[in-house]
């Protein structure tokens, strides 16, 4: 199996948090719980800053029906303002200025902001592909798992990614599907 490591590094060049993702992408195919249990490393998240909805937040279901006026507006202000907290609370200094860039890479500069994104580590699917994440990568699964796609989600009315429906916010709304 391909490594899928990097992904600390790369997200200096190319961070994770999701904008103008369609809930129709494919959804990520996740392992069991039971099949992460076998020894996960502890990983210990610094607190998360407590970030209010903004109110021009779109209501659950609402982000597919926004004109592109209106996610522009809301990108470029408060749901940057608040994706900013999120990573500076992982790793204050290297996220310390966050882009559209770092999530849609090239989309940024033909305007498309087309995701996923194929500037962004591509992740191997499935459960094999989330072990050798907890294996080589723990911190950056965790921050992501916990943090950048529950709050993303959250960010932009989705729900995010549900294990047993295989249905919401997932890492594959940012990421590319390696193979």
């Amino acid at each position: 199996m391909t490594r899928t490591v990097g992904l600390v590094s790369a997200l200096a060049l190319a961070s994770v948090p999701a904008g103008c993702a369609s809930p129709a992408s494919a959804p990520v195919a996740t392992p069991p719980a039971a099949a992460l249990a076998a020894s996960p490393p502890r990983v210990v998240l610094p607190p998360l800053p407590d970030i209010p909805l903004p109110a021009d937040a779109p209501k659950p279901g609402e982000w597919t029906t926004w004109s592109r006026d209106q996610k522009m507006t809301y990108m470029k202000g408060s749901f940057m303002t608040a994706e900013r907290a999120i990573f500076a609370s992982w790793e204050p200094v290297r996220f310390k200025e966050i882009t559209c860039h770092h999530c849609h890479g090239p989309g940024v500069i033909d305007g498309t902001f087309r995701l996923p994104n194929p500037d962004l580590p591509r992740l191997a699917p499935g459960a094999d592909g989330f072990r050798e994440l907890l294996a080589h990568e723990p911190e950056v699964l965790a921050f992501m798992q916990k943090r950048v796609v529950p709050e993303t989600a959250r960010l932009l009315g989705m729900a995010p990614f549900d294990m047993e429906t295989h249905t919401g916010f997932s890492c594959y709304q940012c990421h590319v599907r390696q193979g």
